[in-house]
């Protein structure tokens, strides 16, 4: 197109003299395509259209030409006075008003028309686009335009773009999408949204029954004779498929096989499909690949949202499935494949599930999964199960409410969970949140932030975990677990603000955990909405509860069982032991006794009673009369009571118990060899209970020996505390069964699923050496784990508590604390030394008022080495990670 330049007021040759600007009429010139240098312009014509090769002003000097046909709208002129000028063309206004006045027709630019769309002749054919109405496809939602669409995508060079202009394109066949064609529509609806209509967004192919073939749309790498081998570059963008019309189970959205390479689906969406959404499949051994989804939703399809399966250089990128009735995104051995900013949400199953063999060829790497959340899946937010030896990475994971389990929680669901997994598992900055449905019904989930189960490696570095049950679930089956130094944990509702630091295996300041540690107790612990889960503490009077507002409730072992019971559910007061009776405690802790009489803590007496010499029974205690009538009183808590005597030896007087004022029942004490009788009463309510324990008619030497009282439910957490103010080490030794020792201390006669043996500052005050020490210790251990028919099937604690100024002379407890972790390590024990936590100072824990006082129990004081309830919140504190993590 030629433009007009000149003939305008200002367009004249004219040259300066002096002061004066001179017109030269008929003067000559050149037009260039530059103000220096350049190209000289020759395609130029007059105002009729003959041909010039140079510039003449006219008789009064005026300048008026045509440009080149080349639509050149502004250049330079040169009429020989030393200078160039530029001229811009004079008639750009007429041309862009006729531009104007061509839109909307046939050969003008595209306009829409009254009903929002573009006439497909409008369309410049250099688009390669193809308008699915040329062939027939009426978008009309009433009439079928498979065929049409069909033969549209037929039509389409590779390359080139099938137009799905706004509508709804009624389908009753599969479309097989070709090599190389783009299918795009107007627009792609992520979902109806709350105040959303479908017929508000009429943008959608909508399969309708009844329908021929297994997809809404394949694509197929296979030679059948009607697919190539080699298939790819097909895209699909800015489309939705809608199934709400189609029914029964067995059509997906997308099916791709075979070697189909370098798809991409961009603001792609597939809804309310009978079976999957997207799925891929192999053909003659061969799977797709190199695929990248971009924006991408799939809502509400009856089975699975996206289901890979050897899609190897995968990329899934903003990539939603919500609301599918199975699994949201499942991937078998899709190597090499990485998940950016994902987010998969009210799945009937897992969110995400990372499964199969992954690995068996070559160029086979491992999986990338940053930034992607979960929220309110059925069961694991994310399940890795893979097996292979190629490494899945976890970075920046938000997990929120997963394990809703119809409503009802538990489960054993998690946020993360890696079970049976062999390929290395690398998650870091991972986080969990629980919840409840949006409108506040169903069971707070998940019960766990991490389950870790059976797998070969896993590595956790940073995380937030907070759940039902418990932060983090590591079963102890896995073969290497490490922990970074990050790793908080939360149990409870949404409201918990307890945040626990979980001890890494190897050890934090002043605590071991071997790996593989707890997984008997945990396993004890998460069964306990339908079984007992046991603990027994052991110790001296720092774990018995002195000075403690209530040695029952306040000390460490009260404090655990307060806290787990809470989680886990109420599995009774465990056993009231003769050790806190005024015939104990009055002598040295009259004030304590005053206290802990008035709080409820105390075996309350009549009659007379005396000490036994023997260390029989649980918490190597008892009380023996031969007074008939005196009485001993327990509470217990709980629906099964269990009342533990010590018989044998010459003949001794009959014992009668009642519980809640009721009648005596007699209980016979055989004699003969020395043995702890166990009287059971069941059948009472899940309530605190008086239990009096009477001597019968007795003469002189018949004697009744009590041991204790336990209080105990069929289900949830008991924590039984067997401490005893004064014991050393030997004092829990004696491993022969015979001895009614270590065996009813944690060892088969009285076993817990976890044990915590609290040993040291009574040894280290009478100079007791390490040598024995050790030898005390593990006669009790071998007790637990090997002695009587059992089978080591507990978990144990190895502890030590403060010194305080116990050891200042002999010296003796930093021996105690280095074979003590050797203990731990032969034993497969965990390790928690309360010295080295205190910083090994009693000015220290004094100065944070964890000291304790027999004056004003519960308050701080400047005792030696008994504790206020600040320092026993302050040792279960420590414990709290190994038992509730």
């Amino acid at each position: 197109m030629r433009h007009q330049f000149g003939g305008s007021p200002a367009d004249y040759a004219a040259e300066r003299v002096g002061n004066q600007l001179l017109l030269r009429p008929g003067a000559t010139g050149t037009a260039w395509t530059a103000r220096t240098g350049g190209t000289q312009i020759t395609d130029l014509t007059d105002l009729a259209g003959t041909p010039i090769a140079g510039l003449t002003a006219d008789s009064d000097g005026a300048v008026a030409f045509m440009g080149p046909d080349n639509d050149t709208t502004s250049l330079y002129v040169d009429f020989g006075y030393g200078r160039r000028y530029c001229l811009t063309a004079v008639d750009t206004g007429a041309r862009l008003a006729e531009f104007i006045a061509s839109g909307g027709t046939a050969g003008g630019w595209a306009q829409l028309d009254e009903t929002g769309t573009i006439d497909p002749g409008q369309i410049p054919a250099q688009l390669d686009w193809i308008v699915a109405s040329t062939h027939g496809a009426k978008g009309d939602g009433a009439t079928d335009d498979t065929i049409a669409l069909q033969n549209a995508i037929n039509a389409c060079a590779p390359g080139g773009v099938v137009y799905l202009p706004r509508g709804v394109y009624r389908t009753t066949a599969t479309l097989d999408l070709k090599n190389g064609v783009s299918l795009v529509g107007s627009h792609a609806n992520m979902m109806v949204g709350p105040g959303m209509t479908d017929a508000d967004y009429p943008c959608y192919i909508q399969p309708t029954a009844p329908f021929t073939g297994g997809s809404v749309i394949e694509i197929i790498g296979e030679d059948d004779g009607q697919h190539p081998a080699i298939s790819g570059e097909q895209r699909l963008v800015n489309l939705m498929l809608d199934g709400s019309q189609l029914t029964g189970s067995s059509i997906d959205g997308v099916f791709a096989k075979g070697n189909v390479q370098n798809v991409v689906m961009d603001n792609f969406t597939v809804r309310q499909m009978p079976n999957n959404g997207l799925v891929t499949g192999e053909a003659g051994g061969i799977f797709p690949y190199s695929w990248r989804l971009r924006h991408v939703m799939i809502d509400n399809c009856h089975a699975n949202g996206i289901l890979f399966t050897g899609n190897t250089d995968l990329t899934l990128d903003d990539v939603q499935v919500i609301g599918c009735w199975a699994q949201g995104i499942v991937l078998t051995n899709c190597t090499n494949t990485q998940l950016i900013g994902c987010r998969t949400e009210w799945n009937g199953s897992h969110g995400y599930h990372i499964t199969g063999a992954w690995g068996d060829w070559q160029g086979s790497g491992g999986m990338q999964m940053t930034s992607c959340s979960t929220d309110r899946n059925g069961q694991h937010g994310i399940l890795v199960d893979a097996t292979g030896n190629t490494p899945i990475t976890l970075s920046n994971i938000n997990t929120r409410r997963d394990g809703r389990n119809g409503g009802a929680g538990g489960g054993q669901y998690a946020g993360l969970a890696v079970i049976g997994a062999t390929v290395p598992v690398v998650a870091d900055v991972i986080s969990c949140y629980p919840g409840v449905d949006d409108a506040g019904g169903s069971t707070n989930s998940p019960q766990y932030g991490a389950r870790l189960s059976g797998s070969t490696t896993v590595v956790l570095g940073s995380a937030t975990l907070h759940a039902a049950s418990a932060g983090l679930f590591d079963d102890g089956t896995n073969g290497s677990v490490s922990l970074g130094d990050g790793v908080l944990t939360t149990v409870g509702a949404t409201t918990s603000t307890a945040r626990r630091t979980r001890p890494r295996p190897g050890g934090d300041l002043g605590i071991y955990v071997p790996s593989g540690w707890g997984k008997f107790w945990r396993a004890k612990r998460e069964a306990a909405g339908s079984g007992l889960a046991r603990i027994v503490t052991l110790g001296g009077s720092a774990t018995q509860g002195m000075y403690a507002s209530n040695p029952r409730t306040k000390s460490w072992p009260g404090q655990l069982a307060t806290t787990l019971q809470g989680v886990y559910g109420d599995g009774g007061s465990g056993l009231q032991q003769t050790s806190l009776s005024s015939t104990i405690l009055a002598s040295g802790d009259a004030a304590a006794l005053a206290a802990w009489t008035t709080a409820g803590a105390v075996v309350t007496q009549t009659g007379t009673w005396s000490q036994g010499g023997s260390k029989y029974g649980p918490g190597v205690n008892y009380l023996y009369s031969e007074t008939t009538g005196s009485t001993l009183t327990f509470k217990a808590r709980g629906t099964i009571v269990k009342i533990y005597t010590v018989i044998g030896g010459s003949t001794r007087a009959p014992m009668l118990y009642s519980i809640d004022g009721g009648a005596d029942v007699t209980v016979t004490q055989p004699s003969g060899t020395a043995a702890i009788q166990v009287t059971t009463v069941t059948g009472l309510s899940n309530a605190v209970h008086t239990v009096v324990v009477k001597v019968g008619t007795a003469t002189a030497g018949q004697y009744v020996s009590v041991c204790g009282v336990s209080g105990e439910n069929a289900t949830g957490v008991v924590v039984h505390n067997l401490a005893l103010a004064g014991a050393r080490s030997e004092t829990f030794g004696n491993n022969a069964t015979t001895a009614l020792n270590a065996t009813w201390n944690g060892g088969v006669d009285f076993p817990g699923d976890l044990v915590i043996y609290t040993a040291g500052p009574n040894d280290a005050a009478v100079n007791t050496t390490g040598d024995a020490w050790v030898a005390n210790v593990a006669k009790w251990m071998k007790a637990v784990k090997d002695t009587g028919g059992a089978i080591g099937d507990c978990d144990i604690i190895l502890a030590l508590p403060h010194l305080g100024t116990h050891d200042v002379t002999n010296f003796k407890y930093q021996d105690y604390a280095i074979r003590g972790r050797a203990l731990a390590e032969a034993y497969g024990c965990a390790f928690v030394d309360w010295w080295t936590i205190g910083r090994n100072s009693w000015q220290y824990w004094n100065s944070l008022g964890y000291w304790g006082t027999n004056a004003g129990t519960g308050a701080a004081g400047t005792d030696s080495v008994h504790l206020s309830d600040a320092g026993f919140a302050a040792m279960a504190d420590a414990l709290m990670p190994l038992v509730a993590g």
